[in-house]
């Protein structure tokens, strides 16, 4: 077909296997593990500090990062994350199995599967929008003459429209609020007064 590449065939690919997984998966099983993501993310953001002092004491690992707070942070971070992360995961299943057993199983593997759908434009449209924002001093032949080059140029032009910048500098701000805490100075302890009375002098 004319003007069809190599790289409408990984699009299409890319879109099936999205679509075909989320069905297979069901539209509610696909909104937990969604809803999951977002729950680890809060919970780590809020007992990192906490877990922070116990990481360094990790074998080997503590090693490494116990003289640098940030990275000890984000360690801590990373292992709440994925603590939380793995009981949603054992969780998910269990409610999603439910439905799909239902009489609204049907439903859930079509909502499911537009799901899908959608999540791979979006993932491809993402890859395109990386791909103009990196690579701006020369042009990939087989990815511009694409079809799916023309169609996601309109997506990505959105993007940039709904001022991704924003997006990045909250990334950023929430980064530097984790850390912060290895900023802030240790409370002093408080001071011991450790002078005695001198006894009276006896007569």
């Amino acid at each position: 077909m004319d003007g069809f590449t190599i790289i409408d065939g990984v699009v299409a690919l890319v879109i099936v296997l999205s679509a075909l997984l989320a069905y297979s998966r069901g539209i509610v099983r696909e909104s937990l593990a969604i809803a999951g993501w977002i729950v680890a993310g809060i919970l780590a953001f809020m007992f990192a500090p906490q877990v922070e002092p116990l990481v360094k004491e990790v074998p080997v690992v503590g090693d490494f990062i116990a003289d640098s707070c940030e990275l000890s942070m984000i360690g801590a971070f990373a292992v709440v994350f994925a603590v939380a992360l793995i009981a949603a995961s054992l969780i998910t299943p269990v409610f999603s199995s439910l439905v799909q057993r239902s009489a609204l199983g049907g439903l859930d593997q079509g909502l499911g599967f537009l799901f899908g759908v959608v999540r791979g434009v979006l993932l491809v449209a993402i890859a395109y929008f990386v791909y103009e924002t990196v690579v701006t001093s020369q042009s990939i032949a087989i990815v511009d003459d694409s079809r799916s080059a023309r169609v996601f140029s309109q997506m990505t032009g959105k993007i940039e429209d709904g001022n991704p910048e924003r997006a990045l500098g909250w990334i950023t701000l929430q980064y530097e609020e984790l850390v912060g805490a290895c900023d802030a100075p240790a409370t002093p302890a408080p001071a011991t007064d450790t002078s005695t009375t001198a006894p009276a002098p006896t007569e």
